[in-house]
């Protein structure tokens, strides 16, 4: 189901062609300007819109995540024939403006670009209370959602809550007051989003979307009891599916165990103003796609390590990974070892691929997963166990571990044992859905050298890690543009 998609037209709002978040006011003079739009209730829902369509772009959910925070992790690593996109997954750049960096900086502006219209106008267009507070909760949803993205990969980042004009140069604020705006924002939207859609709504941000963003905000930053507050009230809502694998393909989208997915379309929405996910195109099995990115040897035997109660290999390895299986595995309509006969031992990402249409479009239709109730049930251990609560947090990983078909955690275990189960569950759980970096992140990898050495054994891209490069550097035409106001990261 792709109700969204039906309704996003590209408007002045979404100031398609931004170079930097200080450039923000390019128009179209063919189309309606901000002075003859935000007139009615229509306008108000083609606003939000356009703020959702920036999420499908390639800097945001359309292509270059994955590489941000999965093969820049120790799960995946790149052999691209493109030298500048190999480096990147190694966090080294010769260029900040390389085209990766570049448009993950710039698209998720141009998303935020467009939320602060809808905040800024929308409360001022006569129509229904309900309706009106409704869009403009969404609105701060996606720009929270941008800002979680832009904080975690770029730190000190330009934040402007309002709609931008040319000589805008705004500053950079520190990660402390980010997590705080993105804070109140998510609790400002979850007062007023609906719980559910129906029909042509269905994808929209809803208050367990913005309840579960918070709560990964708040974990993020280490705020363990508060991130367990948060996500408490979420997981009532929503229910595993039983077969893992359904949470990547089109047929079993928006289902009972999604909290919010980016809404994608294949060929046949782009006259609308949709757009497909191409990742899986520059990720996924060479010859079907480019091979860009590429699970480690590592990740590969963390999703072998255990098998299920009834002897079978853990159901996420077959549905996350392409490779040699005993008893063979079909690759896009081909078995393994024809395609890959002198390569047997190489492994691809499988997850959100076509794989059962036999073919992989540029415009694929699969949507992203950003917040389901498998990861939020990890999370929520994650925090249990970071605040004292071990034995709080078993049941929920559990859960997870069930759905698996694997054996249960037994009781006993330590804070430090819980933590390491909870990181080898959310290895499996999660792999290739942009929380690997994240989990590095906050539990003190990428600053401890002693850690960073262990990295290393899992993935030899961290050969060159130093601690300055978990953060991205920020484009030169960013810092260059608002030179008085932009500093670029240290280390860079």
């Amino acid at each position: 189901m792709k109700p969204l998609n039906r309704m996003v037209p590209v408007l002045l709002l979404g100031a398609a062609m931004l170079t930097g978040c200080a450039d923000l006011t390019q128009s179209d003079p063919n189309q309606r300007t901000e002075e003859t739009f935000w007139q009615n209730e229509q306008d108000a829902i083609l606003g939000v819109n356009a703020a959702y369509r920036g999420l499908q772009e390639n800097g945001t959910y359309g292509r270059w995540l994955q590489f941000a925070y999965d093969t820049r992790s120790d799960i995946g690593y790149s052999r691209s024939p493109w030298g500048d996109l190999a480096n990147f997954t190694k966090s080294v750049l010769s260029s900040y403006d390389f085209e990766v960096n570049r448009e993950l900086f710039q698209h998720h502006y141009q998303a935020i670009f467009r939320a602060n219209q809808v905040i800024a106008n929308v409360p001022g267009i006569d129509m229904n209370t309900t309706t009106r507070d409704r869009i403009v909760g969404e609105a701060k949803f996606i720009r929270a959602l941008m800002y979680f993205n832009l904080v975690s990969l770029y730190g000190n980042v330009p934040m402007p809550l309002t709609p931008s004009v040319a000589s805008d140069r705004p500053v950079q604020v520190t990660p402390d007051v980010a997590w705080a705006q993105i804070e109140k924002d998510l609790n400002e939207a979850r007062a007023v989003l609906p719980a559910s859609y129906s029909g042509a709504d269905v994808g929209r941000a809803t208050s367990g979307a913005a309840s579960a963003l918070l709560g990964r905000a708040l974990l993020q930053q280490g705020k363990w009891p508060q991130a367990a507050a948060a996500f408490a009230p979420v997981i009532p809502g929503y229910q595993l599916m039983a077969n893992y694998g359904d949470n990547f393909i089109e047929a079993t989208e928006n289902n009972r165990e999604s909290i919010f997915e980016v809404q994608f379309g294949g060929p046949e929405v782009l006259a609308a103003g949709s757009r497909g996910q191409n990742m899986i195109k520059m990720m996924g099995p060479c010859g079907v796609g480019f091979c860009d990115g590429e699970p480690t040897n590592w990740y590969y035997d963390q999703l072998a390590s255990e098998r299920t109660t009834a002897d079978q290999p853990d159901p996420r390895l077959d549905a996350t990974l392409f490779y040699n299986r005993a008893g063979g595995q079909d690759v896009y309509g081909t078995s393994f070892t024809a395609r890959y006969g002198n390569r047997l031992g190489d492994r691809f990402w499988k997850k959100y691929g076509e794989y059962y249409k036999r073919d992989q479009d540029w415009d694929n239709p699969i949507n992203v997963r950003v917040l389901r109730l498998g990861g939020v049930l990890l999370m929520h251990a994650d925090a249990l166990n970071e605040a004292g609560q071990t034995e709080a947090a078993r049941p929920f990983v559990n859960q997870v571990r069930a759905r698996a078909g694997l054996a249960p955690i037994a009781a006993g275990l330590s804070q430090t044992q819980m933590r390491d189960r909870i990181e080898a569950e959310t290895l499996k759980e999660l792999g290739f859905e942009n929380e690997r970096f994240l989990w590095l992140k906050r539990h003190g990898w990428l600053t401890d050298q002693a850690r960073i050495n262990i990295l290393k054994t899992h993935d030899p891209d961290f050969n060159l890690f130093e601690p300055f490069r978990a953060l991205l550097p920020i484009p030169s035409t960013e810092t260059n543009l608002n030179a008085e106001n932009v500093k670029q990261n240290p280390g860079w």
